[in-house]
């Protein structure tokens, strides 16, 4: 796409009273072209937290005492837990960061999972000698005067101490098909012989799909209230900003469900309506945003739009699984807004993307805009095919895509909320439909957009 702007030069004749003939030019016609800038947008799946529980109410302290706690999750999920060692400063017993793959194809992950867990150093706390000294400890739990009172550790990096995981616990997993429900099982290891038995603490457990659910090892802790679990063996704070809410009483962090995020298309237009759809009105049937609603394929849509006057459109064959990206390169011209679409693969006919009005582009002044407003993306519902159960419709691509009835709803409209079947957190609510990542108002959590200027 391209536009060319033309200006007259226009010169002004005047006439003097002198004994010469000034020569006057004939105008002069000026043509500056103006080159479309290209843009590259990135639809990032950033699906992560999915589910969080805490682990255990009271401390084991006797050998062979257990915690127990059942928790859901779907196919592409890890599992990460941590409980504190409870007689040393900031010891804790956890999985390696990536976490424990719990579904290999259809087959859940069970059995003994102790060799997955390691006894590893917050680096948050400088040690006592609580191994062989415990009596004369001040700032060890259960012995400190107050919750995070210790000095600094000189090393802050969260490490593996090396330590052998059977000493202090074993844990097993199993799975009911029937409900479909994994269970930890974490049991206190015969210490009891030994100077410091080490007792064991409540802990969290959280389903996630990226690496560093709860820490990274070899790196410091983040702000996210481990801490408290690794010093002090509370749970509480790091459960709580789990479940942090934004400013719609929406999650400002736990996502809504897993899914894969289709192969999409971008395009550019004028004016602050989307040529591709209209919120509250039935889709046109030849504009191809039912194929790639219902089956994730951009192909028509991509078609139908570069058929339209003043519309540039593109599309990616990709889908992304969590974590990873679909990108776009695209070129327009001043005045012009961009807009994508990517079907939530696990839902019958969901797509994300920006609101109607499209993603400003430019300034005033015809430059590239070097940030944008890229946080109202959001959950539409096409309304061409009734809604199933998230991930767990036989009409949707990811488990059969048959063909079910159609919506008694046609109109396209934001998703309001969402019952999360798959991780058992029951209805979620996002009054605007928010999908971005990392929005203050909180949302679905299932995206991360971004954009950059390439030339």
């Amino acid at each position: 796409m391209k536009k060319t702007f033309l200006s007259l030069a226009l010169l002004a004749a005047f006439g003097f009273t002198s004994c010469s003939e000034d020569s006057i030019e004939a105008p002069v016609e000026e043509t500056q072209e103006v080159q479309p800038t290209t843009f590259r947008l990135t639809l990032r799946n950033a699906i992560n937290y999915l589910n969080v529980k805490k682990i255990g109410d009271g401390p084991l302290t006797t050998t062979g005492s257990t915690f127990e706690v059942d928790f859901k999750a779907t196919r592409g999920t890890y599992l990460s837990f941590a409980n504190m060692f409870a007689q040393s400063n900031d010891w804790f017993f956890g999985t390696s960061s990536q976490g424990i793959k719990l579904w290999d194809g259809d087959t859940p992950k069970t059995g003994d999972i102790s060799s997955y867990i390691k006894v590893y150093d917050a680096g948050s706390e400088q040690d006592e000698a609580f191994l062989t000294d415990f009596p004369n400890t001040i700032y060890t739990a259960p012995r400190q005067a107050a919750p995070n009172s210790g000095p600094a550790d000189s090393n802050n990096l969260v490490r593996d101490t090396g330590r052998n995981i059977l000493n202090y616990l074993s844990a097993y997993l199993s799975y009911d098909a029937s409900s479909k429900n994994f269970t930890l099982k974490i049991v206190k290891a015969d210490r009891e012989a030994l100077h410091n038995p080490g007792f064991i603490t409540p802990g969290i457990l959280v389903v996630h799909t990226q690496d560093n659910a709860l820490y990274e090892v070899g790196a410091p802790l983040r702000n996210n209230g481990f801490e408290g679990l690794a010093e002090d063996g509370s749970p509480q704070a790091i459960y709580e900003w789990f479940n942090e809410e934004g400013t719609t009483g929406a999650p400002l962090r736990l996502s809504s469900s897993w899914s894969v995020l289709s192969a999409g298309v971008a395009y550019v237009h004028q004016g602050e309506q989307s040529p591709f759809f209209t919120n509250g009105e039935a889709i046109s049937s030849a504009n191809g945003l039912e194929e790639l609603a219902e089956d994730g394929d951009p192909t028509v849509a991509f078609n139908y739009l570069n058929t339209l006057e003043g519309v540039t459109a593109v599309r990616n064959m990709a889908p992304a699984r969590p974590g990873e990206s679909i990108t776009f390169e695209i070129d327009a011209m001043p005045g012009y807004r961009l807009n994508f679409a990517s079907m939530v693969i696990a839902t019958n006919d969901w797509f994300i993307s920006n609101n109607q009005a499209g993603i400003e582009l430019f300034n005033e002044d015809g430059s590239p805009k070097a940030d944008f407003d890229i946080s109202k993306n959001y959950l539409y519902d096409s309304g061409t095919e009734v809604d199933q159960i998230v991930g767990l419709g036989d009409g949707q691509p990811m488990l059969g895509n048959v063909t079910v009835a159609d919506d008694a709803n046609t109109s396209v409209r934001r998703v309001s909320e969402l019952n999360d079947v798959q991780f058992g957190k029951g209805v979620i609510a996002s009054p605007a439909g928010v999908t971005q990542h990392r929005d203050p108002r909180g949302g679905y959590n299932l995206i991360e957009v971004s954009i950059d200027v390439v030339r």
